[in-house]
């Protein structure tokens, strides 16, 4: 029998089910009633309600309360960020209000290419966090106001970008000559850069006149600085900034870019949205956000990423932040080449470079990030040995031209050096021959012969300098050997006058190990001629001298006792560079391996072994010439240029 209620009424477990009944009918109807109230109280519909109140005490016309966007479905773009930021094209702007204040001055309208292309964000959004992109797993968040010119790259990846130094001497002389006095403010310059700067430009402005002011002509070295500076004006000087510290900071040395680079690094295209997943925040100090871990690893590479083989770029703050907008402004974004802009066409259609072509910009293009920005090298915390000093004189003195021209065209195999041969990827030919004659231009000046012959004459100098320098080919004596000919004979030095010695110290002698001695001052110079001068004649069975090959069966163990602890035992690199790879046996002659086993490389850890020191023994001149037989065996076939074959002199 069913227990009944104390009054007789119906069981408790019924009592008990009508009242969570009545409760959750009553939870319903506060739900449905929740809904539309919490669609009213949203973030955006509380912004447009206080625009609305700001417009109506000034008489001025509301907007009608909804989601607004800008749709341009051939670009994939559906923005409604209008929704919030309403003076974005739907209503009028409101000064001094930092939401519905007026979109800044730029060269588009924003109506046309929508909000999220240059800033990033969520544009399908209608929260302010995840319009923003502030929320997990979010790889293109919004563009923070110090980086916001960085969104310009989305489309104009290949502006045109001079030098730093010759924009800036373009900008001061575009004050010095008064060119405010027409151009104030820069209203109708401020995007001449994207239009692209007219080559006539100076021409067509000669004989010009605007009230009192008229226009006299610049100097011709004046005209390209201009022209370099105007083309920076593109209404984002920050990113621009940014774009001439990095092509001045070596970063295509070992990244590529939009095409073009090294490969050592990982490519870089793109990377201004690489999402943040694989990112290790660990010793990043500030918001955990690509552009945070970035300026990091700007600053100290290897303290974010502990393997990375960037070296350390010795950066100010202010420099990182530059390169880190220059990094988020390579976005890769997606268009058909007939929507793109005329730089983003040139630079992937007609495949113009968006760098200057000059020695020194491809120098700072390519080279200063492991090299130096004077050639003077450095040691990189991933490398056992220096990355050599290219612009150091005695260096230039041993490195031909051609030997330059192969070693930055095919790379080092197994080293940081890439190969930047390829026509698309890397330098073109003309632009080889630039950056070599840039390096040259690292070589001192040879001293005026009068100043040489006007200094005294100092034999323990000139006794040392040849011992130094001179004997370790042509012998202690100057009596010649296998590797050089006597100092002396008549087919030599023609005559005993100063002035043929001179020349020889100075310039050195082509197609053979002769080189430029011009980084002596002119009083060792002096002493040396003296020196050379005071030889004792050869005997005239030896002026007809005739270089002989070494023997590469003596050279091996030469080999072993002397280069492998650095070259490697078979010559694969180590601490040095490999010397049995196509690229370097084809660019090195065996002129210039005599050279550099008897003169070493300064700033490196290959020795002069001509002369010896206390850790190294003094290789003879026959035993020079067997090292060099023994390396060129490795080469597949004998190089273009002097090998090891008899020439007469």
């Amino acid at each position: 029998m069913k227990k009944l209620a104390p009054t007789g009424g119906p069981p408790l477990h019924f009592t008990a089910l009508l009242a969570a009944l009545a409760i959750l009918s009553v939870l319903l109807v506060a739900t449905l009633a929740l809904a539309p109230a919490r669609s009213y109280f949203t973030g955006w519909r509380r912004v447009q309600r206080r625009y609305n109140a700001l417009v109506a005490r000034t008489h001025g016309r509301p907007v009608t309360v909804g989601i607004k966007q800008v749709w341009i479905p051939e670009r994939g773009v559906v923005d409604r960020c209008p929704t919030c930021h309403l003076s974005a094209g739907v209503a009028r702007p409101i000064e001094g209000d930092r939401l519905f204040a007026a979109h800044p001055g730029i060269p588009h309208d924003p109506r046309k290419l929508g909000c999220t292309p240059c800033h990033g964000g969520e544009g399908r959004a209608t929260s302010q966090r995840e319009a923003h992109g502030e929320v997990r797993f979010r790889s293109d968040p919004l563009l923070a106001r110090v980086d916001v010119e960085a969104g310009c790259g989305s489309c104009h990846s290949h502006l045109p970008t001079p030098s730093r130094a010759a924009a800036e001497q373009g900008r001061r002389i575009f004050e010095e000559v008064r060119c405010r006095d027409c151009h104030s403010g820069e209203r109708d310059l401020r995007s001449i850069g994207l239009r692209g700067v007219p080559a006539d430009w100076h021409a067509t402005h000669l004989g010009r006149t605007v009230g009192d002011v008229s226009f006299g002509p610049l100097a011709d070295e004046e005209i390209a600085p201009v022209t370099a500076w105007l083309s920076t004006l593109v209404g984002a000087p920050r990113l621009m900034a940014a774009r001439m510290l990095a092509a001045e900071s070596g970063c295509r040395g070992c990244h590529r870019i939009e095409g073009v680079g090294g490969d050592v690094g990982p490519d870089l295209t793109g990377e201004g949205r690489r999402p943040m997943e694989g990112l290790v925040f660990t010793a990043v100090r500030g918001p955990h956000t690509l552009p945070g871990w970035l300026r990091a690893h700007f600053l100290d590479p290897r303290s974010v990423v502990p393997d990375s083989a960037m070296p350390g770029l010795g950066l100010s703050d202010e420099a990182a932040g530059l390169l880190t907008t220059y990094v988020l402004s390579l976005r890769a974004a997606t268009m058909p080449l007939e929507q793109a802009p005329p730089d983003r066409i040139r630079g992937l259609g007609l495949r113009q470079r968006d760098f200057a072509a000059d020695g020194e910009s491809l120098f700072g293009v390519f080279c200063v990030g492991c090299h130096g920005r004077r050639g003077e090298g450095s040691k990189l915390p991933t490398l056992a040995s220096r990355v050599p000093p290219i612009g150091d004189p005695e260096f230039l003195a041993i490195a031909e031209d051609r030997y330059l021209r192969e070693s930055i065209a095919r790379g080092r195999p197994g080293r940081l050096m890439p190969a930047f041969g390829s026509t698309d990827t890397g330098l073109r030919p003309a632009e080889i021959d630039a950056l070599v004659g840039y390096l040259r231009g690292f070589m001192r000046a040879s001293p005026e012969p009068e100043a040489v012959l006007s200094e005294p004459v100092d034999e323990a100098l000139g006794l040392r300098l040849f011992a130094e320098n001179c004997a370790g080919c042509h012998g202690d004596r100057g009596e010649g050997n296998l590797v050089a000919p006597p100092l002396g004979a008549p087919d030599n030095l023609t005559t005993r006058a100063d002035s043929p010695i001179l020349g020889t110290l100075t310039n050195g002698v082509n197609d053979t190990a002769m080189r430029s001695f011009r980084h002596l001052d002119a009083r060792s110079l002096r002493a040396l001629v003296a020196t050379v001068r005071a030889l004792p004649p050869p005997p005239m069975a030896r002026t007809g001298w005739t270089r002989r090959p070494g023997v590469a069966a003596r050279g091996e163990g030469l080999f072993a006792t002397h280069c492998a602890t650095c070259h490697g035992r078979r010559g694969e690199g180590g601490r040095g560079p490999s010397l049995r790879n196509a690229g370097f046996l084809a660019s090195a002659t065996d002129d210039h391996l005599t050279a550099s086993i008897v003169r070493g490389f300064p700033g490196t850890e290959m020795p002069r072994f001509g002369t010896g020191d206390a850790l190294r023994a003094r290789l003879l001149p026959a035993q020079v010439a067997d090292l060099v037989a023994f390396i060129r065996g490795w080469a597949p076939a004998s190089p273009r240029g002097r090998s090891g074959a008899s020439r007469a002199r």
